[in-house]
C-alpha cells in the first residue's frame, strides 16, 4: 500500500502533496488517509462526473454500512443529492460526510472508495457492451475514428423495444452523441491497443444513463455492420508495396475524412489508416470512392508506363 502522511488531519495540504495524491488515485494505488478529507474529494471528484456517478456511491456506501447515520440523517443526504445538480459542491458535501462518519479505518475507507470507483466503471463499460465493441484491430481503429468524427454531431440513438407479438422493434431517436472526443489523441506509435484505451475512457467518462449507454452501443454496433463485408480497400493493399501505399496515403490526405484518423507510423500502419478511412466513408458513398480511388491508381501506373516508354 502507498503510505502519503501528513503530521494531522487539520496540516495544510501543499500543492506538491496534492499532486502527488491526484497522481497515486489515477493509478488506482491505495492512498492512506491520514491525510486532511482532500483525499477523499479527490477520489470522488476523479469518478464521479454524473449525478448518476454520484448516486452509485451513496448507494454503495449504504449497502456496505459504510457510514455511521441516523435514518432521518440518511434521508437528508439522499434528498440534498436528489434535488441539487451535479457541482463540486455536490460531491464535496458527500467527501465531508465520508470523511466524518466512516466507521472503518482509513486506509480501508480508500481501498472502499477505490474499489467502488472500479465497480462503477466496470458497470459502464457492461452497459456500452465495450468488449464487444473493440474484439477486433479493424473495428477499434474504426471506432476511435468515428467518435472523433461524430462526437457532439446528431447521431441516431437506438432502442430496442418488444411489440406486441414480443419481437423486438427497433426505435430511433435522433439527439447528439455525447462522448468527448479529447480523450481521443494521436500519439506518437499509436497502436490499437493505446487507442482502446482512449476509447474506456472516453465512454467512462460520458454523460449518459445506463439506458443511454445501452442506446449508444447499440447504435455503434449498427454503424459498424456496414462494413461487415466491405472489405474492398483490404482486398487492394494486399502485396502493396511502399511506393503504392505512399501513393494512396497521399490520396486520402487530400479528402476531410483523413482528420479523423491518425498519423501512421509505419507501412503497416498505413494500411490500417486507408482501412480505417474506408471504413469511415459513409455506406452511399464507399462504392463511388473506391472506383474512383482504383481508376487514380490505375491512371498514375499508365503515367508511369508511358513516362518509361519516352525515355527509351
Amino acid at each position: 500500500m502507498t503510505l502519503v502522511t501528513l503530521e494531522s488531519r487539520g496540516e495544510q495540504l501543499t500543492f506538491a502533496n496534492l499532486e502527488k495524491v491526484i497522481k497515486q488515485v489515477k493509478k488506482s494505488k491505495t492512498v492512506d488517509i491520514t491525510m486532511p478529507k482532500n483525499v477523499i474529494d479527490i477520489h470522488l471528484s476523479t469518478a464521479v462526473k454524473t449525478k448518476r456517478d454520484l448516486f452509485f456511491f451513496w448507494n454503495e456506501i449504504l449497502k456496505e454500512s459504510l457510514l455511521e447515520l441516523k435514518d432521518e440523517e440518511k434521508e437528508k443526504i439522499e434528498t440534498y443529492i436528489k434535488d441539487n445538480p451535479i457541482s463540486e459542491k455536490t460531491i464535496r458535501a458527500l467527501s465531508n460526510v465520508i470523511h466524518q462518519k466512516s466507521q472503518r479505518d482509513k486506509g480501508k475507507t480508500s481501498r472502499f472508495l477505490a474499489n467502488t470507483k472500479e465497480k462503477l466503471y466496470d458497470e459502464k463499460l457492461k452497459n456500452y457492451d465495450f468488449n464487444s465493441l473493440c474484439d477486433e484491430d479493424r473495428k477499434t481503429n474504426w471506432l476511435w475514428c468515428y467518435i472523433r468524427k461524430n462526437a457532439n454531431k446528431k447521431v441516431r440513438h437506438l432502442r430496442y423495444k418488444k411489440n406486441i407479438k414480443g419481437k423486438p422493434t427497433k426505435q430511433i431517436i435522433l439527439k447528439n452523441l455525447e462522448l468527448d472526443d479529447s480523450y481521443l489523441e494521436d500519439l506518437p506509435q499509436n497502436k490499437v491497443e493505446g487507442k482502446r484505451i482512449q476509447i474506456e475512457r472516453c465512454l467512462i467518462f460520458s454523460p449518459y444513463s445506463e439506458e443511454g449507454e445501452k442506446m449508444v452501443s447499440n447504435h455503434l454496433k449498427d454503424e459498424w455492420r456496414t462494413n461487415i463485408d466491405k472489405n474492398e480497400m483490404i482486398k487492394w493493399l494486399d502485396g502493396c508495396h511502399h511506393s503504392q501505399l505512399i501513393w494512396a496515403y497521399e490520396y486520402i490526405q487530400k479528402r476531410e475524412g483523413i482528420k479523423y484518423t491518425w498519423t501512421p507510423s509505419s507501412n503497416e500502419d498505413i494500411k490500417s489508416v486507408l482501412v480505417a478511412f474506408y471504413d469511415l466513408t459513409p455506406e452511399d458513398e464507399k462504392k463511388d470512392f473506391i472506383n474512383k480511388f482504383r481508376r487514380a491508381w490505375s491512371a498514375k501506373k499508365n503515367r508511369v508506363k508511358n513516362k518509361r516508354k519516352y525515355y527509351r
